[in-house]
């Protein structure tokens, strides 16, 4: 297939370029003593130049791109970002796409880092890790992002003998940006983690000092509150962000809830019946949305507990958590319910999860059930 598109482009390389130099290369008209049209002197050069520009752009292109010729089915899986479109898939196809392509090319470092990333969201901290560190070694310069995305999965794992290594790269990176919210998070997750109450606490104050989004200023304010420290203008709980269901005193909307606008995802959640003798009351559910194999921060999340359940849940543009991205400028929406038996917003586990996708220009209904546990 790629050797037919190939000469096609080149074919239509030689057209543009033969109607751009015809006009040139015309004859020039007779002059007194010659009555025959003498041919300009660069009709050879210009023709050689028009063959080597043909075949030069079909070297460069057969050199640069990274269309999967011999698996177009690959096209489909892949992650946005990397020369195709997106066209969904599940999360095993895409994983699936990116281990073949990496196969193929081993010294693909962002594919690696994309590997990691797609390891990450589906669980799997510990092939992250390995992931995110062949990243790394194939990287010309030491990248300080890709550095935390390393320390983020050796944190997740919960391997004693990693945390050593998360904990060093996390310092690195607050030695160099001493606001990098990242870094503060995780600080402050492994501090918790080793009963250093102290550090915790300085780390989620400084992210909460960031003002961010109130509905990751929610959940730094409930972690920090099960340490005993309340945060000045804190509420006495967690709200609900855009959760249906939860009317205020005069039967509206309750404290601290936005009236959804733009891409809206109304979210049913529930549980699968083979996990409802696991799920106890007054345990934190976390449901969040972000673009499927992109880790991080969510594009929006709320926090409610099982009492709720089955729940309803309203996500939209109005719940954007990161300044600039919201639910419309993605294509497809992830949702992840999760019960967090530990409290914590990072996965544990023995954690209940339960994922849906709303693929673009879908309804805005969609239906998650809780049915896996977290390894």
């Amino acid at each position: 297939m790629m050797p037919v598109f190939v000469v096609l482009c080149a074919l239509m390389a030689l057209v543009a370029i033969f109607l751009v130099a015809y006009p040139l290369l015309k004859p020039l008209p007779a002059d007194a003593k010659d009555h025959h049209p003498v041919a300009p002197k660069a009709a050879p050069l210009a023709f050689a130049l028009s063959v080597v520009l043909a075949l030069a752009a079909v070297a460069l292109y057969a050199s640069l791109n990274n269309y999967p010729w011999q698996n177009p089915q690959m096209a489909a899986a892949a992650p946005p970002g990397h020369g195709q479109a997106n066209q969904g898939g599940s999360m095993e196809e895409a994983m699936a796409a990116l281990e073949t392509r990496l196969a193929a090319n081993p010294n693909d470092a962002e594919g690696w880092r994309m590997l990691g990333r797609t390891y990450l969201v589906s669980g799997n901290p510990v092939k992250a890790a390995a992931a995110y560190e062949r990243a790394a070694s194939l990287s010309a310069v030491k990248d300080i992002d890709l550095q935390l995305d390393i320390a983020e999965a050796l944190v997740l794992t919960d391997d004693p003998a990693q945390q050593g290594r998360a904990r060093q790269i996390i310092d690195a990176a607050l030695a160099m940006d001493a606001s990098s919210q990242k870094a503060l998070w995780y600080r402050g997750v492994m501090a918790s983690r080793a009963g250093d109450t102290e550090t915790a606490r300085t780390s989620w104050l400084k992210l909460v000092e960031q003002n961010p989004p109130p509905e990751i200023r929610e959940v730094i304010v409930a972690q920090l509150r099960e340490l005993g420290v309340q945060v000045p203008g804190a509420s006495a709980a967690p709200v609900a962000m855009g959760a249906m269901g939860q009317s205020g005193p005069m039967g509206g909307r309750g404290a601290g809830e936005v009236a959804p606008h733009g891409r809206t995802v109304r979210i049913t959640v529930k549980v699968d019946q083979a996990l409802a003798d696991k799920v106890k009351p007054g345990l934190p559910l976390f449901v969040s949305a972000r673009e499927p194999g992109i880790p991080g921060p969510p594009i929006a999340a709320v926090r409610v507990t099982t009492d709720q359940l089955p729940a309803t849940i309203v996500l939209s543009d109005a719940n954007t958590m990161i300044q600039g991205r919201d639910l419309s400028s993605i294509d497809d929406v992830e949702v992840v319910a999760r019960v967090s038996f530990s409290g914590e917003v990072a996965t544990r586990s023995g954690d209940l999860i339960g994922r849906a996708v709303q693929k673009k220009g879908a309804g805005e209904d969609l239906e998650v059930v809780i049915s896996k546990v977290q390894p």
